[in-house]
């Protein structure tokens, strides 16, 4: 069992390290403040598109969550001095050569994508590799800060829309409600649901991989685990999608058609996120019934100190040999 320090911990052994040596902690403060300075303009460009975009809303989240999960890593951290290695300039050099790309090609993505590898450098050439070991999956989760590219989220927009639509209508047909499906519209009995490019839930793939993402950073398991879990984000955002479209069309047929588009499609749509993780969260479940765990390393220390044990038991000596000589 790992024990993790506590928050005043950390402070106290941060205060101690300082004060013993002050100079590479100044060192580290003032590349974060250089850092900060030249990436200014391009996250600031992130944020209005987050606030601006429904879509990308929950890049609001992700580094709240990268600082998370520095935090559950903290007993990987060391607050004492320790020698960078040379191998963090090639990332560094990676993400100057991203920028000016971005600059060059008009690749505006590529800036904000490009304080990935520099943070990664910058880690590796201040810290090492025990400093980067701690930080990597914070540093990583920041990808999901960045929106897609423009020709990505086109060219997934009308197959997640077929999708939702085809499916949608073979589970309303399996309901009993007569329907059929005429591009990207569901015709029902009295009346149709279009499922629009606002309805084709490439918000919601986007933020589940995100999501899932993020617990298998945070979950126990080997890679097996983890993968299953980042690759099952997108079938299970379908299905929420799906589960959307199907509820808002019923609602059409059995309750009203404007009550369902004013009311219910935008409710089915927050209920999206608790479907999602409830299915998430029960196939962690079905993962952990059907994984065999190996046993703990201190059954094997017990079993192997109870053999030692019998082996040290004094052998019974011959009768007829007693005192003999």
């Amino acid at each position: 069992m790992v024990l993790r320090p506590n928050a005043v911990q950390c402070i106290r052994q941060a205060t101690a390290a300082f004060a013993r040596r002050p100079g590479p902690w100044l060192l580290v403060v003032a590349v974060v403040g250089l850092v900060v300075w030249n990436y200014f303009d391009a996250v600031s460009g992130l944020v209005h598109r987050w606030w601006n975009e429904p879509d990308y809303l929950y890049g609001f989240l992700v580094p709240v969550f990268s600082g998370y999960l520095l935090w559950t890593r903290r007993e990987l951290a060391t607050f004492e001095p320790v020698k960078g290695i040379w191998w963090g300039l090639p990332l560094i050099a990676l993400a100057a050569a991203m920028r000016w790309a971005s600059a060059y090609y008009y690749y505006e993505l590529l800036d904000p994508m490009s304080l990935v590898p520099c943070l990664a450098g910058l880690t590796l050439f201040l810290g090492g590799w025990r400093a980067l070991r701690w930080a990597w999956p914070a540093i990583v989760f920041l990808v999901f800060m960045v929106p897609l590219p423009g020709f990505i989220a086109g060219t997934l927009s009308h197959p997640l829309q077929r999708i939702g639509t085809l499916a949608s209508t073979y589970v309303i047909q399996t309901i009993g409600l007569p329907c059929t499906s005429r591009g990207n519209v569901i015709v029902l009995a009295t009346g149709q649901v279009g499922v629009v490019e606002a309805c084709n839930g490439l918000r919601m793939m986007m933020l589940f991989v995100a999501v899932s993402a993020g617990a298998a950073l945070v979950i126990e398991g080997g890679f097996l685990r983890k993968t299953v879990v980042v690759l099952s984000a997108i079938p299970i955002a379908v299905i929420a999608n799906v589960a959307r479209i199907t509820v808002t069309s019923v609602l059409h047929e059995w309750v009203s058609h404007d009550l369902a588009d004013k009311l219910f499609h935008d409710v089915a749509g927050f209920f999206m996120m608790p479907l999602a993780v409830g299915l998430l969260w029960l196939e962690l479940g079905l993962i952990s019934t059907l994984t065999i765990e190996e046993p703990d390393e201190p059954m094997v220390l017990s079993l192997n100190a109870e053999t030692k044990k019998k082996a040290k038991k004094p052998r019974p000596r011959p009768r007829g040999h007693a005192g003999a000589r």
